[in-house]
């Protein structure tokens, strides 16, 4: 019995027709999520974008259009320059500290050893705390006359600081309780990338005779870069948008030392209801955390 087969033309466009409707379908499951998204996204952004054109102040009730007027204070304003440069010192700070803890506990959770998924399970209780309940808690801590940080210090013969009122030990302090909240996250993508990392280059370097530290350099590193670019990045716009425990540690003092660009925002908008100024501040922020993640984005792409 003769098969049949239909002409090549005809049965392109059939399937051609059943891509198409696959591709119909697929939108229409996509589209109510996708719009909802876009208002939800959109809508509050270009109302900011709008607000930040006026001067208003809501205790006066007064409203001015001024277009990019706000922005042109903005770059004369020294108090947005204090808290651009305390964010810089803040995220970078954090981040900075976090990278190199959160690969060295990776490394070591990567480890087959008895009790390492427990000790990978513990590892992850900081980031079931919430944010506001660790300010608390490291305020607590940081507690000049009855913290225990002080306490232990006073124990060996050391007179502790007062932490979070010094204006040389706030900032510190505050990214000390911030890698101890986030450290985690950033580990377990290490972690995830260290064990997808395939074996063959390891086993050429041990007969090649390499040590630890020329593996790790030579093959880890390379290879887990996209991993530690997007944990870089993840944790960067984090920490950027990082209000909560700020707010609660210090509130922006001693003096303007830990005041950054979200607490500045704060403060213009809801202490001195400058709501115009404060849209234009979101504003610059937000530009400045797009330009570093379409910087990070690239480099995750190229490698």
């Amino acid at each position: 019995m003769a098969n049949y087969q239909l002409p090549l033309p005809r049965a392109n466009k059939k399937r051609s027709m059943m891509k198409s409707r696959d591709s119909m379908v697929l939108l229409l499951l996509i589209a109510p999520a996708f719009i909802i998204l876009l208002v939800l996204s959109m809508g509050p952004l270009m109302h900011s974008i709008y607000t930040g054109m006026f001067s208003s102040n809501l205790a006066k009730s007064t409203k001015t259009f001024v277009g990019f007027g706000n922005y042109k204070e903005i770059m004369q304003d020294t108090y947005f320059w204090n808290a651009f440069f305390n964010t810089l010192y803040q995220v970078f700070g954090t981040v900075g500290i976090q990278l190199l803890v959160g690969m060295g506990i990776a490394l070591l959770l990567a480890r087959t050893f008895k009790g390492v998924k427990i000790l990978r399970s513990l590892y992850l209780l900081p980031m079931m705390t919430t944010p506001i309940v660790v300010g608390l808690v490291w305020r607590m801590l940081y507690n000049p006359e009855l913290g225990l940080i002080n306490y232990y210090l006073d124990k060996i013969g050391i007179s502790g600081p007062n932490w979070l009122g010094d204006p040389s030990w706030a900032m510190p302090s505050i990214i000390l309780a911030d890698v101890w909240l986030s450290t985690p996250f950033l580990t377990m993508i290490l972690l995830a990338g260290l064990q997808t990392l395939p074996t063959e280059p390891y086993e050429s370097a041990e007969l090649d005779g390499a040590n630890r530290f020329q593996t790790f350099w030579y093959i880890t590193m390379p290879l887990l870069k996209p991993y530690i670019y997007m944990a870089i990045l993840f944790r960067l716009m984090d920490a950027i948008k990082r209000f909560d425990t700020i707010y609660i540690m210090t509130g922006g003092g001693p003096g303007n030392k830990t005041e950054t660009l979200n607490i500045y925002v704060y403060h213009q908008a809801f202490e001195f209801l400058k709501t115009g100024y404060a849209a234009a501040l979101s504003n610059v922020m937000l530009v400045f955390i797009l330009v570093i993640s379409i910087y990070f984005l690239r480099k995750i792409q190229k490698s």
